[in-house]
């Protein structure tokens, strides 16, 4: 164990499995106290939590539909009860709801895809934030690739939520730098999850990693160190960022 993150609690959306796994794990190893949210992988996020005592961490699971207010209210006061304070929200929960051309997507579908992606950041930010400790405080909004792309074939309406979390995340940064607290955001690119496995075929999954210049799709750990440095003192002069892991198949 490493002590980076030791004394915080970290709460990661999601946590049960892909990138938000990975993350959970990693501030595990440094130190953190980890809640692992969970709506419907209940299997896989009890794993994590054994993952995480097994290396002598702390963590627990905790069910919640991050897109009602009910539920994150609900999330963090059971969070408190546990660990304490939260001084770590990872914003991790979303993901596409089905790939459409907008003229054929239902309301209901567009409606689903921006409250997975941009109304549960909202929610989790709007309780944790009065809760933060001024001066340690950490925001991290897992965005995407699709956020700057627009989100590729068919994927208008999660490359919009996910420009909208890059957007959200510098004016919320903007709103808590009087108290010293951060908001950054992490951008992946092409990164072997579940996602891709439901929605991307074998062929275009290929021919997505031939435009990587570093020659391998992204896996879960490779989102782990730039997390941590956000998380950790050692990034406490970052905030309004958006830090781009994908290969190099985009640069800005």
């Amino acid at each position: 164990m490493n002590t980076k993150l030791k004394g915080r609690t970290a709460l990661v959306t999601g946590g049960g499995t892909g990138i938000g796994r990975g993350i959970a794990i990693g501030m595990a190893r440094e130190g953190a106290s980890i809640v692992v949210n969970y709506r419907r992988s209940e299997n896989e996020a009890r794993a994590t939590v054994q993952q995480i005592e097994e290396i002598g961490g702390k963590a627990v699971a905790i069910k919640a539909d991050v897109t009602r207010w009910d539920d994150v209210t609900a999330l963090f006061k059971s969070a408190r009860s546990h660990f304490g304070q939260v001084d770590i929200l990872v914003n991790n929960a979303g993901g596409t709801i089905k790939k459409q051309e907008l003229c054929d997507m239902s309301e209901d579908i567009w409606d689903q895809t921006l409250a997975l992606n941009l109304k549960s950041v909202f929610l989790c930010c709007k309780a944790a934030i009065p809760q933060f400790p001024d001066g340690s405080g950490r925001i991290i909004n897992i965005a995407s690739i699709s956020g700057y792309s627009g989100g590729g074939q068919r994927g208008v309406a999660y490359g919009t939520a996910k420009g909208a979390v890059i957007t959200m995340t510098r004016g919320l940064a903007h709103e808590l730098a009087s108290r010293r607290i951060t908001v950054n955001g992490i951008a992946p690119g092409i990164v072997a999850t579940r996602q891709h496995e439901q929605f991307t075929s074998p062929q275009d999954y290929q021919s997505l990693i031939k435009r990587i210049p570093l020659g391998r799709d992204g896996k879960s750990d490779d989102l782990v160190g730039v997390a941590i440095l956000l998380a950790s003192d050692a990034g406490s002069y970052i905030t309004g960022e958006t830090i781009q892991v994908n290969g190099g198949m985009l640069m800005n």
